[in-house]
Formats: C-alpha cells, structure tokens, sequence
C-alpha cells in the first residue's frame, strides 16, 4: 500500500506483540474527546492481530509511535472500514483519506461500510466529501452511551 508519509514513518500490518500500542493509541484519542476507554467493550483491541486476521490492520508509525491506525473486516457482502484513529499531529495531512482509499480497494466486495461517533466530526466530513453516504444512527451500550452514524458508498464508486 502507497501512503503520502513523512520520512521514516512507515506503514505495516498489525502482528502479535501490537495490542497494548494500538489499545493505547486508540485510548489517548478517546480521552482527548472526552470519551471513557474500556478494554472490555472493545474487545477487538485485545488480540488485534487474531481479530483481524480475516481482513487487515494497518499500523502507521513515525517519530517513534503510532500515528495512525485503520481496519478492515469482510461482513457478507461488505467491506466494513474500522479503527481510523490519527493523532492529532497528523492530521490534515492526507493520511486519513489514504487510509479510507486502501480500505475500500481492499477485498472484492460490493460496498464499504463504517459506523463513526457522532463526536468525530471531522471524520465525518471527510467521509461525505469522499464520495460515502451518511445511514442511520446506533446508540452503543457502552460506558458513554456513545451514538455512531454509519456511512456507505458501493464498491464502483471512486472516492474523491
């Protein structure tokens, strides 16, 4: 996969020993839009690299830690795009956009599907300007109560 990164940060699948970094990273962007972190309910990021071996987890590091993380699952039909997490200091770079392109070319599925918070606007807005459509809303029975939006564009589409 070609991603726009700096020098020296690279790109790679996530492997056994990734969990507690990836969990950790995930949490840091939680707490920084006021959300609680609970390991329990997120149960995918306790064996990462098992939960994802039937589609693929993507690491990004750079400056000695994780900058990004994103995901993809098969579900029927579906591809379903999850885990997009940044850090703050690579954000407006591109690389979230990369990451969603990789995702939906990933597999040979009819569409892409993924659930976002609410809260996580500027997620959102590059979802929409990408070419996806917004779908219903879930409430989660997670410690906030959280409430996601999904999105969805077929498979022909070509995002933007």
């Amino acid at each position: 996969m070609q991603l726009p990164l700096p020098p020296g940060w690279t790109v790679r699948h996530a492997g056994p020993g990734d969990s507690e970094a990836v969990a950790a990273h995930i949490a840091g962007i939680y707490t920084e839009f006021g959300l609680a972190f609970d390991l329990p309910f997120e149960d995918d990021l306790v064996d990462v690299a098992g939960t994802y071996a039937r589609g693929v987890f993507w690491i990004v590091e750079g400056e000695g830690a994780i900058q990004a993380t994103a995901a993809v699952l098969p579900h029927g039909g579906s591809r379903v795009f999850k885990r997009l997490y940044v850090a703050r200091s690579a954000r407006r770079t591109g690389l979230a956009r990369a990451l969603l392109h990789a995702a939906h070319g990933w597999g040979d599925f009819v569409r892409t599907e993924l659930w976002s918070d609410v809260r996580f606007q500027d997620a959102h807005r590059l979802y929409l300007s990408a070419g996806f459509l917004p779908g219903p809303t879930r409430v989660l029975d997670d410690p906030d109560r959280s409430v996601e939006r999904s999105f969805w564009c077929d498979s022909g589409v070509v995002l933007r």
